[in-house]
């Protein structure tokens, strides 16, 4: 029985949740934007916030947060990460993305769209 149990195995084994969590989170980084299923945006967005928040812990370290990066993520991702992502998120507490659900029909099969928020509220 699956009482109790708290994550999403989408028919996959550990390795390749591990590489779709690298995939999706490479993604946004690098467009600001990903389309995706609905439960992968809702298993996804408090991943992707907790590595936000590890890296703004890190403070002015940036080796810390550089190699905090490197063992999920490549090189350009993780500049990428360090120096336009995170830096517009300073002011923000938490809540880092943003889900809009598409509309829902045969064709769209149930997807979101997944936003980095850059806007300081």
């Amino acid at each position: 029985m699956r009482h109790l149990k708290s994550t999403k195995k989408f028919k996959r084994t550990t390795e390749e949740r591990k590489r779709l969590w690298t995939d999706l989170t490479a993604g946004l980084i690098q467009s600001g934007q990903i389309i995706t299923y609905t439960t992968r945006a809702k298993w996804f967005r408090p991943k992707f916030d907790r590595i936000v928040s590890m890296v703004k812990k890190a403070g002015d370290n940036k080796e810390l947060a550089f190699k905090y990066l490197r063992q999920y993520f490549s090189e350009p991702v993780s500049r990428k990460m360090l120096e336009e992502v995170v830096p517009n998120l300073q002011t923000r507490n938490s809540g880092y993305t943003r889900q809009l659900k598409l509309a829902e029909n045969f064709e769209i099969h149930d997807k979101s769209v997944v936003q980095i928020i850059t806007d300081a509220k």
